[in-house]
């Protein structure tokens, strides 16, 4: 009994099997998860919608409250460069938005988006402030 639970114990930290978790694989590099980005906030400043995005090849999945509410982006910039985060990177973005009415300004504002690329390209708002 003793060999065998000893012979197990060994098999499990020779294949990495130990109680810590692993760091997940990177699925995106900086250039692909920013061209993501980038595609998604094209698509929105070109008045796609959610459904056209996906439809199209590759697909791509775009998470954003205000572009679902229907406000217009009229420009965007990407403050620096993105940071790993998960399996993606992680982008603060200025945006300058008119809402979908237009009857107020356009407002400008920061926020943080995850862009991945594997097993889809998503780009999704993040909780955090920049």
């Amino acid at each position: 009994m003793y060999r065998t639970a000893a012979a197990v114990a060994a098999a499990l930290i020779l294949t990495g099997c130990t109680g810590d978790p692993k760091p997940l694989p990177m699925a995106a590099t900086a250039e692909s998860s920013r061209a993501v980005l980038v595609a998604a906030l094209d698509g929105w400043k070109q008045s796609r919608t959610f459904q056209e995005l996906v439809d199209q090849s590759p697909s791509l999945y775009f998470l954003d409250d205000e572009m679902k509410r229907g406000s217009k982006l009229l420009d965007y910039k990407i403050e620096g460069d993105g940071r790993p985060l998960g399996t993606g990177y992680s982008y603060v973005v200025t945006l300058t938005i008119h809402d979908r009415d237009g009857a107020k300004p356009p407002t400008r504002k920061k926020v943080a988006y995850t862009a991945v690329t594997e097993p889809k390209n998503v780009v999704s708002l993040e909780d955090r402030t920049p």
